[in-house]
């Protein structure tokens, strides 16, 4: 089993779909919003270019969506441990020291990531009470965008407790633990 499996030991419990979610998540849903961004901004501009029409909403939509994306890409990173880390320095490190490396990263994650999750949802009930539309519609929030911070967010936390009991329990195991150099999505 790999050491960055996520899932663990509970993989060959669970079913294919819900292991395919576990690992693209945040993933797919990234690509489902950049497809409506995609679609919408052509239609955009072929309206514009050809019969001088436009979307009233579209550019706000696209801001909206692209901080959703923003935050599930980052949430994804943490999944797959694709984000900057000091790999160069852990490779000297013994196995407890690199350990300690990433206990000292979770804990950063959680009180940074944590912090911008207890102060988003203040203002994610406040942009609700305020009932603020967006421009162009008639009864679209624009607390669905704002909605993106604490679910980010959520997810981020999510995805840091799951890698630290994941990391803790293979280091137990006498596991390699040290992270991959390479970025992108793995087991």
């Amino acid at each position: 089993m790999s050491s960055s499996s996520t899932t663990g030991s509970i993989g060959t419990r669970l079913p294919n779909w819900a292991l395919y979610l576990e690992k693209y998540f945040e993933g797919s849903v990234a690509l489902l919003l950049l497809t409506v961004i995609l679609v919408t901004t052509l239609i955009d501009i072929t309206g514009r270019a050809l019969i001088g029409w436009t979307i009233d909403w579209g550019f706000e939509v696209a801001q909206g969506l692209f901080v959703w994306i923003a935050w599930l890409g980052a949430s994804m990173g943490v999944r797959h441990e694709s984000y900057f880390r000091f790999t160069l320095l852990r490779g000297k490190l013994s196995r407890r020291g690199d350990y300690l490396m990433y206990v000292v990263e979770w804990t950063l994650w959680l009180v940074v990531i944590g912090a911008i999750y207890w102060y988003s949802i203040p203002e994610l009930y406040q942009v609700l009470s305020s009932g603020r539309v967006i421009v162009g519609t008639e009864n679209v929030l624009q607390a669905y965008f704002y909605l993106a911070v604490p679910v980010g967010t959520g997810l981020i936390l999510l995805r840091v407790f799951q890698r630290a009991v994941v990391k803790t329990l293979a280091y137990r195991r006498g596991e390699e633990i040290r992270p991959d150099p390479k970025i992108g999505v793995r087991d």
